[in-house]
């Protein structure tokens, strides 16, 4: 009775010859993952260390006088806008810098008068024309807020700088 040996067949040499370029590409992208890691690690600083570095700029700053100015948020609401001939919704937010000796004062204003502020910033977003949604710094609707709500608070000088942190538009259907 003779044994049957069965002999396995060898890889081929074309299988061979398609497998080697794979691997070469696989080690290739894993060593170039493992060198942004680390570049990333060794580069890059963490949040903490950013924050010791004089990070905390959103608490205060300081205008040109020296006077320090903190921050009071205003409004965020939602106007709209038809004068460009298309519908407009804007997502907005407004926060208003004002001096460190004045920031009780601000956000009692801000507390006691958040419906008229909110209307106030409606009405000037509604009343912008087009093309001053498009200019970088959003200055001229800047200088609008600061006057409107200057009036609203009753006070022209409580309010030293504006900050629009946030300002998204969105069409018909979005």
């Amino acid at each position: 009775m003779p044994q049957d040996t069965e002999v396995q067949p060898e890889a081929s040499p074309r299988r061979r010859r398609r497998a080697v370029p794979i691997l070469i590409v696989a080690l290739l992208m894993g060593a170039e993952g493992v060198g942004i890691f680390v570049a990333a690690n060794v580069l890059g600083s963490d949040p903490e260390s950013a924050m010791a570095d004089g990070g905390d700029v959103d608490a205060a700053a300081v205008n040109g006088s020296g006077e320090v100015l903190t921050e009071v948020e205003v409004a965020e609401c939602r106007p709209s806008n038809r004068l460009s001939g298309k519908f407009v919704t804007f997502h907005i937010r407004v926060t208003a810098l004002v001096a460190s000796a004045d920031l009780e004062r601000a956000q009692r204003l801000v507390r006691a008068k958040r419906a008229q502020l909110e209307d106030g910033v409606n009405t000037v977003i509604r009343s912008t024309a087009p093309k001053h949604f498009d200019e970088p710094g959003y200055d001229t609707i800047k200088r609008r807020l600061k006057s409107e709500l200057g009036r609203i608070f009753g006070d022209e000088e409580l309010i030293k700088e504006l900050v629009i942190p946030q300002m998204h538009q969105s069409g018909p259907g979005v």
